[in-house]
């Protein structure tokens, strides 16, 4: 009952919502929606007993950003279609039901039941084997023991592996592009153009290595060479590639991976950390030669003397929303399927063998300002099916994370739902699940994941 409640009200502040932007009551409209966000959030952090808990963080990334999509503090904020308002009402509703209907029907439930069933049969098995074959099950198993290692000397291992790759491929892609972004000068698009097409994605997996780094401290109980290395190294790399996203996304995978690990922080420990963040991200600004009146100049505030420190943070929410908007007014065929497809097609190099289509028309306000919403591409390859069909993916996927990480003795399955709580939470910023880089290292977690549950004693 209390849960109905929750959603009965929020459903009602949505609603409320639209109304009020119909009529043109902006800031009212995005109150109600931030409102509905923390209520969401609030819900389920009682149900899991978690901070961070996948719905709530995709309830604050998605609708606390179109409630602040909604205050219209920009003259490039339109009045939306109603294709947009039901596209986010809906996928965050059936993300939520598909998340809770299949509590009952978990598949841990059903891996617990292939277990016993599993056991039952191996204890007939084992009344019925001769002597020689229980021999040869004593040999794999001594065997396998025999190459297994310790849990810390794994995590070493990630560690440094991550730590040579991308150093070297920086290495090579400053040597073979002939300079390094941040020692440039008068050149804003620096980092833009600091790709070698496939090795970049190695220099990238710098992001990982602070979390990976992280795990392999945490399970010695002690800050070492290698731990210490991994986890300022990477960040190093990020400021001098002058990459914004690099170095948030660093620190905020690093910083959730604790978080589940089981620390907890001061208040004094977040400020500090809150201070680092805008620090590093403001010199990199600089560095990135984007002037404060070009910037302004792009994003149209209506209030010409909004401060650059709140124009900036509003626009990479607010806009998102908008260029969405634009696409359910604009497009006039689907993709069907293309665009969500394009990390497989990307990586597996399909493209340079066959006709497939890659290149679609991107719409947006305005054309320097490109960030999308997470529903954006599923909205271009199917409309509202595609926003039902990845709400329906996503929340069955939440749930099995969400039970995994509660039980799994692997550390690197909280590595992996950490990204899960980074995509979720900045839901608003692009579209994620359809960008190479996410599966390129989700693939290098699921990898060491089952790597570790191999060897790992």
């Amino acid at each position: 009952m209390k849960k109905n409640c929750y959603f009965i009200a929020c459903s009602f502040l949505y609603l409320l919502a639209v109304y009020l932007s119909r009529i043109e009551m902006h800031i009212p409209s995005g109150l109600a929606l931030i409102i509905s966000s923390l209520m969401m959030y609030y819900y389920f952090y009682k149900r899991e007993k978690m901070v961070l808990n996948l719905p709530g963080l995709m309830g604050l990334g998605l609708i606390m950003g179109e409630g602040i999509s909604c205050f219209k503090l920009s003259t490039l904020g339109t009045r939306w279609t109603s294709q947009t308002w039901i596209s986010f009402y809906c996928f965050y509703a059936i993300f939520v039901m598909v998340y809770l209907l299949f509590d009952s029907i978990s598949p841990s439930g059903l891996l617990s039941a292939l277990r016993v069933s599993g056991k039952s049969k191996q204890d007939c098995i084992n009344k019925t084997c001769t002597d020689s074959s229980q021999f040869a099950i004593e040999k794999k198993q001594t065997t396998k023991k025999c190459i297994s290692v310790s849990s810390g000397d794994f995590s070493a291992i990630c560690t440094m592996g991550l730590l040579a790759l991308s150093a070297l491929s920086f290495l090579i892609e400053a040597v073979c592009l002939g300079y390094i972004p941040l020692f440039t000068e008068n050149m804003p698009h620096a980092y833009s153009y600091f790709h070698l097409p496939g090795l970049h994605y190695f220099t990238t997996l710098a992001v990982l290595t602070p979390s990976v780094a992280w795990i392999y401290m945490h399970q010695k109980k002690s800050l070492d060479m290698i731990s210490f290395i991994g986890l300022f190294f990477p960040f190093v790399l990020t400021v001098l590639m002058v990459s914004r996203f690099q170095f948030v996304f660093s620190l905020f995978l690093l910083f959730f991976t604790s978080i589940i690990c089981g620390i907890r922080y001061r208040f004094w420990q977040i400020l500090l950390m809150v201070f680092v963040l805008l620090s590093v991200y403001i010199f990199i600004t600089i560095e990135r030669a984007h002037s404060v009146s070009y910037l302004n100049e792009i994003f149209a505030m209506k209030d010409p003397n909004t401060p650059i420190f709140i124009t900036q943070p509003y626009m990479y929410i607010a806009n998102n929303y908008d260029n969405f908007n634009v696409m359910t007014q604009k497009l006039i065929y689907h993709s069907c399927g293309y665009k969500m497809l394009y990390p497989f097609v990307t990586l597996s190099g399909l493209k340079f063998f066959f006709p497939i289509p890659v290149d679609f028309p991107l719409y947006t306000t305005k054309e320097e300002l490109t960030t999308i919403t997470l529903l954006y591409d599923a909205w271009y390859d199917f409309g509202l099916k595609g926003i039902v069909l990845l709400a329906v993916i996503l929340g069955f996927v939440s749930n099995y994370l969400q039970r995994i990480v509660k039980q799994a003795r692997n550390p690197f399955g909280k590595l992996i739902y950490s990204q899960f709580c980074f995509y979720f939470l900045f839901s608003f910023f692009t579209t994620w699940f359809s960008n190479p880089a996410t599966w390129f290292y989700l693939f290098w977690s699921l990898l060491f994941y089952l790597l570790y549950q191999h060897f790992v004693r």
